[in-house]
């Protein structure tokens, strides 16, 4: 590459670059962090919000991608790279690579010294190993990166670089003791043994070479501190092997004495394995443990179903080649990851001729204690056959004597329930020949980034696997005999393969007893149902582990989401909801998504399984302020998206949001209207929620500022029950202005359902509250209201008298906006009655105002009503293109519903100018649009034009036009 060719860069000591000739300073400390990150994973991606954790530390600003941009290219200009490509720093994906030259980064150097040294260890080449070993020690720098100011790099990054060096150095006081050079490192012991007094194998190493150098009475010291130190500390006695170490060095033990190397580096090895097993973990076996052959699975789970696609991507998994093929499998408690894992392992035996190992990690279980990994490898290496003699002390030992005998074959490993990727290292093979199969509930990210993990992530049953589940367990018979009780049970189960089961087990053991009961049971007790005595058969015992291995934050923060209103949360939303920081509350989001109780959609909205939610819900106590801040943020970003969508709309007096609560931003109608789209469901829980907690301000302005969205969208029937529940809240309130207002937007919406009793009341009883209060502007936006009404009934003479009453008094009032829409009622009323004339001179009026107030959703009716009143008077090309102009502004503004009616009146004017084609096609998408919102008698009336396709009747309207109101 030419971008940083010739720059040097070091992580394992404080973070340092340099050119040939000099120093390169990096002042700012946010971008020392980016640099160090990316060096730690040099040539892998590294995402946005990995960056994020580390640069801020979970508390990131909003606009933390401009900020990351901002960092990375200033590192770019201080590293010389103008730019061109190659780059230095480059974007892939959703983050950022470095390219860096494994002889340019210290860490890459130790790593490949280390690699050398292993294939040394393997051809016998003691000095050589030690060699090599050394050269990669003398890489560290302590404090390792020192100057780089992040705490997320501090707590996760650099406590593995220790690790990762602390063996390396256990490796090679290993290999010099092997060649008797235990005086020339009983120094470096003692000061390693003092940095780590609590790594018993280096305690041991310690030992050993004191006693070796004529020290017993320091090697016994040593022991007794150290066991002092573990009492003190931990309340526990040194291991078995650093106690059985101390016998022997009591007894001075022959096995003990310093090995005589020969020539022959391979038999000075197989020396020290026979005489100082318990000293020391290097260890070869023979060769007839090395053809044991073991077979580790449980029996294979039944009934399985379904999980096709997931069974093909192992498949495809397992026909890779590479260091070693793994799949990791992730999902949710009760989600079937082991059941899915075995079926596929039994079903591909043939694979594996060599054996296969399973272990359960016991990541997530009721004792609360996942498996260690060297107690996991221990297990492996019994079941291959090493003699408990032959087991080597060190960890690290026994994990390279495990990679050893599965070296070349042809294995199977499940790892089944694991923790963490820490827990699953150890265990992976370092053979090509080998596949590993590792379920867990959380993602595990570092074995997909360090080993190149398929990630798959399991998901729910569909509604057909679950009912073939059922079918398998409970017999075909039964399950038609009760099809409506077995429907539900789907539905309540929500396709979890636990609670299928356990369900299928009930009614199976219960055969007598009739589905149905088992529904009521579960419709009616919910998780107390699916409890059991056997925690392995309780999904609420299966659910409690996953979460007691969460943080108490996230365990608030999935309670909170539990009870949030709506399938599903954004966000912003959710951090309203839980009151943290934006940056704060993704990086929480996304530890609960990787812990599979959260899935997140492809809009990047967040939800729950049903039945975990009501288990995270039952663990949570009333948090009225959560709520209150939630119930801010829909209502507070409604308000904004309205008023984007109509500006010159009547606002309401709102309290200032909560603390914590922070609406959305919105910046055009577009967003508004996508906004609208997304959170609708969202919207009217939470009204439902607000309703029910009392909080009537925010239950009826929610109603308010959904009213112009759900009229455009045409969602008339949750558009009356949004607004009911508005009207209950403004009664109880004693707010007369707030009641008149529900009442004629319920006047309105019940007209457009063909509720004419109940529109004419509520709008009356409106009107009578506006001359109570003297709200003359509301009295004409009620007026224009009992016109619409009327209209309906067709009785056009009244709809005209009372529109122009509203007329009258936006004009005195001078609301040009408001009045432009009267204008418009007024002229297609008109034209109704035959007064074309007037009708187009009314309606260019309003088409006049609308341009003067750039009023877009004015202009769209007018012109669709112009159309109309060209289309009545026989000026049918002049009707089509004005209809056009209407369906472009109506479909920019988001108001389907009166577009479906522009283009039912569009094709009935294509038929009176015979071009029966178009017409056609305007009619398929008007009944496309009205059987979307739910009106079915309009789709229907389009839908016979199609077989009667004649001219209409003269003077037929189509649907009513009509303009929002508020």
């Amino acid at each position: 590459m030419d971008i940083g060719r010739g720059l040097r860069f070091s992580v394992l000591g404080p973070l340092r670059v340099a050119d040939i000739d000099r120093p390169i300073t990096i002042t700012a400390g946010k971008q020392r962090v980016v640099l160090a990150t990316l060096l730690l994973h040099a040539g892998q991606e590294i995402s946005y919000d990995q960056l994020t954790d580390r640069v801020w530390d979970h508390d990131a600003p909003d606009d933390t991608r401009s900020a990351l941009y901002t960092h990375v290219m200033r590192l770019r200009r201080v590293m010389g790279d103008r730019g061109e490509e190659p780059r230095l720093i480059r974007t892939h994906g959703h983050g950022y690579v470095i390219d860096v030259e494994h002889d340019c980064l210290d860490l890459a150097r130790f790593r490949q010294f280390a690699q050398r040294a292993e294939r040394a260890a393997r051809e016998s080449d003691l000095s050589g190993e030690a060699d090599l070993l050394e050269q990669a020690l003398k890489l560290w720098q302590n404090p390792v990166l020192a100057n780089v100011p992040s705490e997320v790099v501090h707590r996760d990054d650099v406590p593995q670089l220790a690790e990762e060096r602390v063996r390396t150095l256990e490796r090679w006081f290993d290999v010099n003791l092997m060649l008797g050079r235990h005086g020339q490192i009983v120094g470096d012991l003692l000061v390693a043994a003092d940095t780590h007094p609590l790594r018993e194998g280096l305690r041991a190493q310690l030992m050993v070479a004191l006693y070796r150098s004529g020290r017993q009475a320091e090697a016994l010291k040593a022991y007794h501190n150290m066991a002092m130190l573990l009492r003190e500390e931990l309340g526990v006695d040194p291991g078995k092997e650093l106690r059985a170490l101390q016998h022997a060095i009591l007894n001075d033990d022959a096995d003990l004495a310093a090995p005589e190397l020969g020539t022959d580096p391979g038999m000075a090895r197989r020396e020290l394995n026979q005489r100082m097993l318990a000293a020391d973990p290097a260890l070869i076996i023979s060769s007839a443990n090395a053809r044991v052959a073991p077979r580790q699975l449980p029996a294979p789970p039944t009934p399985f179903v379904g999980r096709r696609d997931e069974l093909a991507l192992l498949d495809d998994a397992c026909a890779e080649s590479g260091p070693v093929v793994i799949s990791a499998i992730a999902g949710g408690g009760g989600m079937g990851k082991t059941w899915l894992a075995l079926h596929w392992a039994h079903r591909n035996l043939d694979r594996f001729p060599d054996g296969q190992l399973f272990v359960d990690l016991r990541g997530f279980s009721p004792d609360e204690t996942p498996m260690a990994p060297e107690v996991a490898v221990r297990g492996f290496l019994h079941a291959l056959g090493v003699a408990p003699g032959q087991v080597p002390d060190q960890p690290h030992a026994q994990a390279a004597l495990f990679r050893s005998l599965v070296a070349n074959k042809q294995m199977l490993l499940v790892l089944d329930n694991a923790v963490d990727a820490a827990q699953v290292a150890p265990l992976l093979p370092g053979s090509g020949t080998c596949a590993v199969v590792v379920t867990s509930r959380r993602w595990l990210s570092g074995v997909t980034a360090r080993y190149g993990a398929r990630h798959l992530a399991l998901d729910t049953l569909s509604d057909d696997e679950a009912r073939a589940l059922l079918t398998r367990r409970i017999g075909a018979a039964r399950v038609a005999a009760g099809d409506a009780a077995v429907s539900e049970v789907i539905a309540l189960c929500k396709g979890l393969p636990l609670a299928l089961s356990i369900i299928a087990a009930r009614a199976a053991a219960q055969s007598r007893r009739s589905l149905m009961g088992l529904v009521a049971e579960l419709r009616d007790e919910g998780l107390d149902t699916l409890d059991d005595n056997d925690p392995s058969a309780s999904l609420p015992a299966v659910l409690s582990w996953s979460l007691r291995a969460l943080t108490a934050e996230q365990a608030q923060v999935l309670a909170l989401l539990a009870i949030a209103p709506g399938p599903d949360i954004g966000l912003y939303a959710a951090a309203s909801l839980t009151g943290l920081p934006l940056g704060k509350a993704r990086t929480v989001l996304r530890h609960l998504e990787q812990a599979s109780l959260l899935g997140q959609d492809a809009h990047a909205r967040y939800w729950m399984h049903d039945l975990i939610r009501r288990y995270a819900a039952s663990h949570v106590p009333a948090d009225t302020a959560a709520l209150r801040r939630v119930v801010g943020f829909y209502l507070h970003t409604a308000r904004a998206a309205d008023t984007l969508m109509q500006p010159t709309g009547p606002l309401i007096q709102l309290d200032p949001p909560a603390p914590g609560t922070d609406p959305a931003l919105l910046h055009d109608v577009a967003a508004a209207l996508s906004w609208f789209d997304t959170e609708h469901l969202c919207l009217l829980a939470t009204q439902k929620a607000a309703a029910e907690h009392g909080m009537h301000v925010p239950v009826w302005a929610i109603a308010w500022y959904l009213n112009n969205y759900q009229e455009r969208r045409g969602h008339l029937h949750d558009q009356l029950a949004v607004l009911q529940t508005g009207l209950a809240a403004t009664v109880h309130l004693g707010d007369p202005d707030a009641e008149a207002r529900m009442r004629r937007l319920l006047g309105n919406v019940s007209a457009k359902l063909g509720l004419h009793d109940q529109a004419i009341d509520h709008l009356h009883h409106a009107l009578a509250l506006t001359d109570k209060t003297g709200n003359r502007l509301d009295e004409a936006r009620t007026y224009r209201a009992i016109a619409v009404a009327w209209m309906r009934q067709e009785n056009y003479e009244l709809a005209l008298d009372r529109v122009t009453r509203a007329q009258q008094i936006y004009h005195a009032f001078d609301e040009s906006a408001w009045e432009g829409d009267a204008l418009n009622d007024m002229s297609w009323y008109a034209a109704k009655l035959g007064r074309y004339d007037v009708a187009r001179e009314t309606v260019e009026a309003a088409l006049l105002l609308a341009h003067r107030t750039r009023d877009r959703s004015v202009q769209g009716h007018a012109l669709d009503t112009l159309g109309y009143v060209n289309h009545l008077s026989g000026n049918h090309v002049q009707a089509i293109q004005h209809y056009r102009d209407a369906l472009r502004l109506l479909t920019e503004i988001g108001s389907h519903y009166f577009a479906a009616n522009t283009l039912e009146r569009l094709g009935d004017t294509y038929v009176m100018l015979g071009s029966h084609d178009e017409a056609r096609t305007a009619w398929q998408q008007a009944v496309a649009m009205y059987q979307k919102q739910g009106r079915a008698d309009a789709a229907a009336r389009v839908q016979q034009r199609f077989e009667e396709p004649g001219p209409p009747t003269p003077g037929h309207s189509g649907a009513a036009a009509g303009l929002p109101l508020s």
